[in-house]
């Protein structure tokens, strides 16, 4: 019997072991966690009578989504599981002093104020040919779709899901499947035709499932993670910082004094922890992984107060504001708003800012005043709650693939790396990642 040692139990610790407990039923599995709880960046917690989000607010159910609805339905939470609202397909922008809504519909498209500049877009795109080479996503965009789509919208969606920088974010590694399309036919609308997405090694689920912008859970995401750690509850070690890892002797020490023996080591811990307990060729590339500061503001208040239709909006860096975003919550997930409340989420800083700099801003005054500028009304705040992530999302820099190429190369063979600094930042990503792994585990 193997014993197979998993340093951390946020998601991706936790979706690992999962795997690992059915494809190698008789492993020995220990998991290693520094902090007091499991979870990682995943957690949801009552707000009021309502429900918040800190980090992931859903997952996308379609293509490799099934992989976790799976998960999902094997845990036995199916009953738990809550599919986004209709309101969440409708999306907008926030730029020129005004919000502007995205197509989300072959009728939105026509109607769409951005038509112009979509059509001049992919008329360009059509003469586009392939590069090989990795590329900024700004340096891709530019070539297939050009400069003012790219402001608007590429920069907008990089600020709101990596809070990146998308004049250093790489094409390959954050995008990959624009890229893979390019490989096609060099031009995205073309390859877009008789374009066949993987299969999924995935039970199938329908279309009414997998056809919903999203899905979480009536009490939030972090039921899938309770539920993950009560079922290694017997496995999982907690504030056990470890001191010292003797690749060669497939070992490590925690500075409790306590040792652990392993056949395979798992690290799903951050780049920059790692860092410490490997040889400086590795380290040096683990180090160069940044990670952009993110504050996240969840804010209640009395439905009377706004009608907004949406799942959100995103603000372009041209705005100059350090709001990425908002999000609103109980639109998407009605359950987790109230009879008289709505509960929403704005992101701010991300790479644009320092973490030094978000600590000396009032972050609570420039969003209330930025969301007065953008309903073009004063919105009376019942409940609010702020918290700032120093090292919040890894960010996928040109070159990313080479680097962690690199990193598996120099990589001691009882290892293995998983984390969303590596093949995907999105609980999807863990998820597969993690099947991936488990499953090559001799």
């Amino acid at each position: 019997m193997s014993k197979i040692c998993i340093l951390g139990s946020g998601i991706t610790g936790l979706s690992v072991a999962y795997y690992l407990k059915k494809y190698h039923p008789t492993a020995e599995l220990i998991i290693l966690e520094d902090l007091k709880s499991s979870g990682g960046v995943i957690a949801s917690n009552e707000f009021g009578d309502c429900t918040v989000e800190w980090g992931p607010r859903g997952v996308r159910p379609k293509g490799n989504g099934q992989l976790v609805l799976e998960m999902v339905e094997d845990l036995g939470l199916w009953d738990e599981l809550v599919f986004a609202d209709d309101k969440a397909k409708k999306r907008y922008l926030y730029h020129d002093n005004k919000l502007q809504i995205l197509p989300h519909s072959l009728f939105s498209f026509l109607r769409s104020p951005y038509l112009g500049l979509i059509l001049k877009a992919f008329l360009k795109d059509l003469k586009a040919e392939k590069v090989e080479d990795d590329e900024t996503i700004a340096e891709f965009v530019d070539r297939h779709f050009g400069e003012d789509l790219r402001r608007l919208f590429f920069d907008s969606m990089v600020s709101g899901i990596w809070a990146g920088d998308i004049s250093k974010m790489s094409i390959s590694a954050t995008l990959p499947f624009l890229k893979k399309l390019e490989a096609r036919k060099g031009s995205i609308i073309k390859s877009m035709f008789g374009y066949k997405p993987a299969s999924v090694d995935a039970k199938a689920y329908p279309k009414e499932i997998t056809s919903k912008a999203l899905f979480s859970f009536k009490n939030g995401v972090q039921t899938l993670v309770n539920k993950l750690k009560e079922e290694f509850s017997d496995s999982i070690v907690y504030e056990t910082n470890v001191k010292s890892i003797n690749f060669e002797a497939s070992s490590l020490v925690c500075e409790n004094g306590i040792s652990y023996h392993y056949d395979s080591l798992i690290s799903t811990i951050p780049a920059y922890k790692l860092s410490a307990f490997v040889t400086d060729q590795m380290a040096k590339e683990l180090n160069a992984i940044n990670y952009s500061p993110v504050g996240v503001l969840n804010f209640q208040f009395q439905k009377s107060q706004l009608n907004f239709d949406g799942f959100g909006f995103l603000v372009p860096s041209k705005e100059k504001s350090v709001v990425l975003g908002m999000v609103a919550n109980s639109n998407t997930f009605p359950i987790h708003g109230s009879k008289g409340f709505h509960v929403n989420t704005v992101m701010l800083g991300g790479a644009r800012y320092t973490f030094a700099k978000l600590k000396t801003m009032d972050l609570e005054n420039e969003t209330k005043l930025f969301l007065a500028k953008v309903f073009g009304k004063e919105i009376k705040i019942d409940k609010q709650e702020l918290r700032l992530l120093e090292k919040a999302i890894p960010q996928y820099e040109k070159g990313h693939l080479d680097r962690v190429k690199r990193i598996e190369n120099t990589s001691p063979t009882n290892l293995i790396i998983l984390g969303n600094y590596m093949y995907g930042v999105s609980i999807i990503d863990i998820v597969t990642k993690s099947k991936e792994c488990a499953k090559s585990i001799q």
